[in-house]
């Protein structure tokens, strides 16, 4: 699958410099309020043994990606006006994201998933608005400093993956052993 297949038609090529600014920006913005949701969400259906962590990390996840929204949400309303975060065009970025990660069941995938996305779109934005003149310095600051709190969040969600993996095979074998 293409990677950019839930960014359609998002080139320099595609008009003015600051409309395609825009456009890139929404994606993000969108990103992080599917995350957002995403996150809570997964906040209020966690289960199982490990519940209260998991409670916690994904409030954690939700509260941070909160803050991050604002800011950048601020940020494109300063540098391009209010018309930059129209509650459509956020709204169509942020349905699409949820539908693409829906099909993911397990709440730690769906948010390592959302997490891949999330990098991506920002090394893209990131490059595209540097190599047109529309990088602020706080925009820069902005970007790698949400781009490496995400990291951090993928790290999370890779070690419970890692630990859910690791009860399983521990339980397979343990029920190998007993069918012996």
């Amino acid at each position: 699958m293409n990677h950019w297949s839930f960014m359609p038609g998002v080139t320099a090529q595609t008009g003015r410099q600051k409309g395609v600014a825009v456009e890139m920006l929404q994606w993000l913005l969108g990103c992080l309020r599917a995350q957002y949701w995403s996150y809570q969400q997964a906040h209020w259906q966690v289960k199982g043994q490990s519940f209260y962590g998991d409670h916690l990390m994904f409030e954690r996840l939700y509260e941070s990606v909160q803050g991050q929204t604002d800011v950048l949400a601020e940020k494109m309303v300063a540098a391009y006006g209010p018309d930059a975060v129209d509650g459509l065009d956020l709204g169509a970025k942020f349905e699409s994201f949820i539908r693409r990660w829906s099909d993911t069941d397990c709440l730690h995938k769906r948010g390592l998933l959302s997490e891949q996305d999330f990098q991506q779109i920002c090394e893209r934005v990131y490059k595209q608005l540097k190599s047109m003149g529309e990088m602020s310095l706080g925009m820069d600051d902005f970007l790698m400093a949400t781009a490496n709190e995400h990291e951090t969040n993928q790290y999370l969600l890779r070690q419970v993956l890692r630990s859910i993996d690791s009860a399983k095979t521990a339980a397979d074998d343990w029920a190998s052993l007993k069918m012996e």
